[in-house]
């Protein structure tokens, strides 16, 4: 799929059969693995929906990309409509209830299908939702509201039809992908230093 090409770590809020595995190259021969799930759907951290199966795949990413419906979605006929702000909580929720240790990994937000009438108002709104989160979740039913909202390190506006966005987050996810390098690189050789200096004492 054009989001399968894009991303390093997926959050899918449409249902494919499993985990895809896949390779994003970069004009300088980086590479980046790419793992894409299948959606959580409510009641995966009970393994509901396979929900394990796909939750275990997060366990092992350094970063996530939640990719959500900027006009909400709605698995079948029998479950609720979630717009995007609720779709956002609940696929939080379900980290929060499979392993709370999951909430502290770097998260990015893809807002799809901005090709679409009203997109634009759509987009406008959840994007206050997301920056006064507080106003917004005590609409919600209490099950569904997380104990800590995800502060994405970026938001992302793409249309997976048009392909509108796609270069932009290819190069956040470099960029990000980047940045946790470097920091690692700092720590190891701060750590390097202290060992040093205190062989000396």
């Amino acid at each position: 799929s054009f989001i399968s090409h894009l991303t390093y770590f997926l959050f899918f809020t449409v249902t494919t059969l499993s985990p895809e595995i896949g390779t994003v190259m970069y004009p300088d021969h980086k590479q980046i693995t790419v793992a894409d799930l299948p959606g959580l759907i409510e009641g995966a951290h009970a393994n509901k929906g396979r929900g394990h199966k796909f939750l275990k795949h997060v366990e092992r990413t350094k970063q996530l990309l939640f990719v959500i419906d900027v006009s909400g979605f709605q698995l079948s006929s029998h479950t609720p409509f979630r717009t995007a702000f609720e779709t956002i909580m609940l696929l939080v929720k379900e980290l929060e209830l499979y392993k709370e240790e999951l909430q502290t990994k770097s998260a990015l937000l893809a807002v799809n299908k901005m090709d679409l009438p009203n997109a634009k108002e759509n987009f406008e709104k959840l994007m206050e939702q997301l920056q006064k989160p507080q106003n917004y979740l005590h609409l919600l039913p209490q099950k569904m509201i997380p104990e800590v909202t995800v502060k994405f390190g970026e938001i992302i506006p793409i249309s997976a039809h048009t392909g509108e966005g796609s270069e932009q987050l290819i190069t956040c996810l470099r960029k990000i992908i980047d940045q946790e390098a470097e920091e690692k690189i700092e720590s190891y050789q701060r750590e390097q230093l202290r060992a040093l200096h205190l062989s000396k004492i």
